[in-house]
């Protein structure tokens, strides 16, 4: 009598159930291993920007002095360029990598004076102030395991804020260079 046919493939043995999880970690392993080849571990820098060209323009259009380091420290490259001019006030903004990678971020405006530094240095008190060049700056220091510091100065109708991942000597060279 003709009893039904099993067929081999309804019926999975344990060493089938193996091999298979092995063959998958197998193919999973060869893609994480392409993955890491073609994504490079190292953290990618951003690329340099020409802010001359938005400098010129925001130095002819603002009514106050725009400032930006002249010259710029060996080794620096501008890392970012932003001028705006809207209800805010009109806002002035480079940000720049210093040789040893360190972060510095120049941030100007003359419209709402307080409320662009609190939006600037909302995370920061005061900590004393610097003298550069005979000008009087007010010191900031965030409130964090590893703070930024940040030097501020209104003048002529204008704020001017200097925020980096430096020591305050550093970030008073800075600010003896911005013409």
């Amino acid at each position: 009598m003709g009893g039904v046919a099993r067929s081999s493939r309804g019926n999975y043995a344990l060493g089938d159930i193996i091999r298979s999880v092995v063959v998958l970690a197998g193919v999973l392993a060869v893609g994480a291993l392409l993955f890491n080849l073609v994504n490079d571990a190292e953290p990618h820098l951003p690329e340099p920007v020409d802010y001359a060209a938005a400098l010129d323009a925001a130095r002819a259009e603002y009514d106050y002095p725009v400032l930006a380091p002249e010259p710029l420290p060996d080794g620096w490259r501008a890392t970012s360029v932003e001028f705006d001019q809207g209800q805010g006030g009109d806002r002035w903004r480079l940000g720049f990598l210093t040789a040893e990678e360190q972060y510095v971020g120049l941030h100007q405006s003359d419209g709402e004076i307080e409320s662009f530094q609190d939006e600037r240095l909302g995370e920061f008190t005061p900590d004393g102030e610097s003298n550069v060049a005979g000008q009087t700056w007010q010191r900031w220091v965030e409130q964090d395991d590893a703070p930024d510091h940040a030097l501020s100065r209104v003048d002529e109708g204008a704020v001017t804020i200097v925020i980096g991942t430096m020591s305050y000597a550093s970030l008073e060279d800075f600010v003896a260079s911005l013409r």
